[in-house]
């Protein structure tokens, strides 16, 4: 998926909106990613739309409440792990970038192969590629505005819980010059390079042992996915209750 992005160019050919671009090649808007992006937030509304009606009607003890219960105590408990009494404060946010990280990853595991054959389908490079979609998270884009989001909850939290002291220990203390700088980029990058070379493998794979390979490779995929946003959020919740700790 690197580099291979639908441009707003790719579909859309009015000079003024594709020449209002300040920051060059950094700057393009890939069409694909957002869709895919705003599809998958559509999937987990819709999700907890309909499950909400069905809790109710099953009543306490339902199969789906289990379901329901089983995902509320693990990632309530990562957040609690990290954060101890802080957790209730940040668990919405930690469920939703876990949540949102699995959805995105697993949205990877979709036949798109297949569309590139229909008529009409986009093309990208000049017209000269099919568009291959992928996940979202294979896009720096997303992956760095998570890693973003994680950033600045974390230092708001810190100076929340220690104040001004938080503020000067940041700017006095050259390891944490460090943290803002590899903490974010290790977030975004990791996810990012691991969901891009797990598609890869995928491919692969599925090239070479294609009667054989499609139930394992969809189980490994459906692993990768899980572990990485179980890794997103772990790290959020670390540090977040790094600045919130009474260490500082």
């Amino acid at each position: 998926m690197l580099g291979k992005n639908l441009l707003l160019s790719d579909v859309c050919h009015d000079p003024a909106i594709n020449n209002f671009n300040l920051m060059g090649p950094l700057g393009n808007v890939h069409v694909d990613t957002i869709v895919l992006s705003w599809a998958c937030m559509g999937v987990i509304l819709a999700a907890a739309a309909m499950l909400k009606p069905v809790l109710v009607a099953e009543g306490a003890g339902g199969a789906w409440q289990g379901v329901a219960e089983g995902i509320y105590k693990f990632i309530y408990d990562l957040t609690e792990s990290q954060m101890g009494h802080q957790s209730k404060k940040y668990f919405p946010l930690i469920a939703a970038i876990f949540i949102f990280v699995l959805i995105a990853n697993l949205s990877g595991i979709f036949p798109w192969k297949a569309l590139e054959t229909m008529p009409g389908w986009f093309h990208i490079h000049g017209g000269e590629e099919a568009l291959e979609l992928a996940s979202p998270t294979t896009d720096f884009n997303v992956t760095a505005g998570l890693a973003a989001l994680a950033t600045i909850v974390y230092l708001t939290a810190g100076y929340l819980q220690h104040g001004s002291k938080y503020i000067v220990l940041l700017f006095t203390n050259p390891v944490e010059w460090l943290d803002l700088l590899i903490r974010p980029s290790t977030l975004a990058l990791r996810l990012m390079l691991v969901i891009t070379a797990d598609e890869i493998v995928r491919l692969v794979f599925l090239l070479m042992l294609p009667w054989i390979a499609p139930s394992f490779v969809m189980a490994f995929e459906i692993f990768i996915a899980l572990i990485q946003a179980f890794v997103f959020a772990l790290l959020t919740s670390i540090y977040i209750g790094l600045a919130t700790s009474e260490h500082h």
